[in-house]
């Protein structure tokens, strides 16, 4: 997969692969295929740690993401470097085209803008390291890219989004202990994410209210293309929502008298 998204970006200006793998395979791959581009070993404490390292190592004024499963449109960098003058942030186009109605795939697609995947956006560097990078507190995929998203907004940065700087994310497939991990203990870095972002509600009733709100919007605004899928976790969520609730609970209590210790006294 990373072979496909480096031949993707051809010759590009700058491009380094920061690599969180604890072998030697893609750094002997990108030495012999992708000579041009710079590896760098990555600190292996997951993918925000791991983007800010790579944005260490860059040189550019602009920083771009886009994540080894991913495959970025041939005027991809072209895109983002036509709109740079008029923005601060830019996030692209994300689609999923192999997507299937069934929900033991996973999907990502930001198709009319106001997401800010990790997967597809470049920002300043100035603006990058003024909101410190991505937050390292999140050792795992699954809350980061939306906590950054947070700061950015209120940041007040210019965010321009422009879908002709695509990227195409494949479907990934989930098989079911996967499937477990995502729709339940993964969830607590949801939690985090509230907490991060000044939500003072306590988590069993945050919990409870965005289960709610989840199921209004099913029934309101779902995706007639994998309506299964969806109805399908939804009703998972139901089913698991007792035993999950009660970790919830014990990993909220955990993130605040954390993030409390490492306050000044």
């Amino acid at each position: 997969m990373l072979a496909r998204c480096l031949e993707k970006l051809g010759v590009a200006a700058e491009i380094i692969v920061t690599d969180d793998s604890r072998d030697t395979a893609t750094r002997e791959m990108v030495g012999k295929t992708f000579p041009h581009a710079r590896w760098t070993r990555g600190p292996q404490r997951g993918p925000a740690a791991n983007r800010n390292h790579g944005a260490r190592v860059a040189t550019g004024d602009w920083l771009a993401f886009v994540d080894d499963d991913c495959e970025p449109d041939a005027h991809w960098l072209g895109a983002i470097a036509k709109t740079m003058n008029d923005a601060d942030v830019i996030e692209g186009k994300t689609i999923c085209p192999n997507k299937r109605d069934t929900p033991f795939e996973e999907h990502v697609e930001n198709l009319t803008g106001g997401v800010l995947w990790s997967c597809n956006f470049a920002i300043r560097r100035t603006a990058f390291e003024h909101l410190g990078g991505f937050d390292e507190d999140f050792p795992e995929p699954g809350g980061e890219d939306m906590e950054f998203a947070w700061r950015v907004k209120r940041a007040g940065y210019r965010v321009v989004f422009t879908p002709e700087a695509l990227v195409i994310h494949p479907a990934r497939r989930l098989a079911w202990p996967n499937f477990w991990r995502r729709t339940t203990w993964q969830l607590r870095w949801g939690v985090l994410y509230r907490i991060k972002t000044g939500d003072r509600t306590p988590i069993v009733a945050g919990c409870c209210s965005e289960l709610l709100r989840t199921t209004v919007h099913l029934a309101t605004r779902f995706d007639r293309s994998c309506w299964r899928a969806q109805f399908f976790r939804q009703a998972w969520k139901w089913f698991t929502f007792p035993l999950v609730l009660p970790y919830l609970a014990i990993c909220g209590a955990r993130f605040r008298k954390q993030l409390k210790n490492r306050l000044p006294s």
